[in-house]
């Protein structure tokens, strides 16, 4: 039976644009009945930290490969085990612990950094073994600096979340700060606009590591940044976060589908043989959570369900303000027969308000005819 040494993995590119590449392979550890479940790079999860920021990271075995959590594990006899690969190198190394000036630790089934630095850029292995079973998964790692006269870089994506326009009294939360420092220290926190510091905004308090909205307005939407300062054994560590605020429109004023198009005050005029286009077009206030759906029935089947080749529908969407958007579906029908131009055509759209329909108004068009011009009298 061969030996296989621990998997060497090929050095990744750090630009964000990685494509998802999970896969099972079964690999021989040992001399024994060992296996090992190796689910490669798991580069859903491309984790990003600021230089010299403390940082923590959770093994993904148990967020997402395994159904057990790590208490499970440990108390079956399972250990977990890291290994990084360094940027620029090829072979993958387990990380040592014990070293004395080493500012990676772990806890658990957690990974931290006191603080992370710019050479601790690599692909990290988690793996839980014993003698007889092992299951491991990798994931990218990289650390960057802040952009230049700036609090944040740009090549880290801030969280996004939506506030409902006009709503009162929501808040920022400033995320993933807890567990940094003791309960019974109080850090320094300040908020930044776009990086401009919060100080005297209209309706926007900052109450700590929370950012108090009194009226959420169209003009307060952009990327909130706190850095929250806090001492850990006589050091200063800063924890920077950044949330982009998007408003959207307030479920109150959320309506049922509004058809544009079609309606009783536009008729579709063709003759036969040429291509009848019907356009669908619906207004859709935002709702979160809820399907925005249209089709269109031709003598009360769904279209999609029709398998004339001369019969073809394509959709668009325009997003408006507020997350508001337009849907347009419209629908073909190549080389219209007499019996085409007499059909039912109706346009349904759905969402969590309610359904609504708009039928077109399909009728030949007539031909015209040549009259012969009247003579005219002679003058005497």
């Amino acid at each position: 039976m061969a030996v296989w040494p621990f998997r060497v993995l090929s050095r990744m590119k750090m630009d964000g644009a990685l494509l998802v590449t999970l896969w099972l392979c079964m690999v021989t550890l040992g001399t024994g009945s060992e296996r090992c479940d190796d689910w490669g790079v798991d580069t859903m999860k491309q984790i990003q930290l600021y230089d010299g920021e403390p940082a923590k990271i959770k093994c993904p075995l148990f967020e997402t490969f395994l159904k057990y959590n790590y208490s499970t594990a440990h108390s079956a006899g399972l250990t977990l085990i890291w290994y990084r690969i360094g940027q620029d190198r090829d072979l993958e190394e387990p990380i040592n612990f014990r070293l004395p000036d080493n500012h990676i630790s772990k806890e658990k089934d957690t990974l931290w950094f006191w603080p992370a630095l710019l050479n601790d850029t690599g692909n990290y292995t988690c793996m839980l073994r014993n003698t007889t079973y092992c299951s491991k998964v990798a994931f990218p790692l990289e650390v960057v600096p802040k952009d230049p006269h700036s609090c944040v870089s740009h090549s880290i994506k801030p969280t996004e979340e939506m506030f409902y326009l006009e709503h009162a009294n929501e808040k920022i939360v400033c995320p993933d700060i807890d567990g940094f420092y003791p309960a019974s220290v109080i850090p320094t926190v300040k908020w930044y606009l776009n990086c401009n510091l919060v100080d005297g905004f209209h309706e926007r308090h900052p109450q700590g590591p929370r950012l108090v909205i009194h009226i959420v307005r169209s003009t307060y939407q952009g990327n909130y940044t706190c850095v929250v300062t806090f001492k850990d054994h006589g050091r200063t560590y800063n924890l920077t976060r950044t949330i982009k605020m998007k408003v959207v429109g307030s479920p109150n004023k959320a309506l049922p589908p509004q058809f544009i198009s079609p309606n009783e005050k536009v008729i579709y005029e063709v003759e036969a043989g040429d291509d009848l286009v019907l356009p669908c077009e619906v207004f859709f206030t935002f709702l979160k959570d809820s399907r925005t759906e249209v089709w269109w029935t031709i003598d009360g089947k769904n279209t999609d369900y029709i398998t004339d080749s001369r019969i073809k529908v394509a959709q668009s969407e325009e997003t408006r303000e507020f997350e508001d958007k337009t849907v347009r579906r419209t629908l073909t029908v190549s080389k219209a027969t007499p019996e085409d131009l007499k059909r039912n055509y109706t346009c349904y759209a759905r969402n969590a308000r309610g359904e609504d329909r708009g039928q077109a108004v399909v009728r030949m068009k007539a031909k015209c005819k040549n009259h012969p011009q009247p003579l005219l009298a002679k003058q005497p």
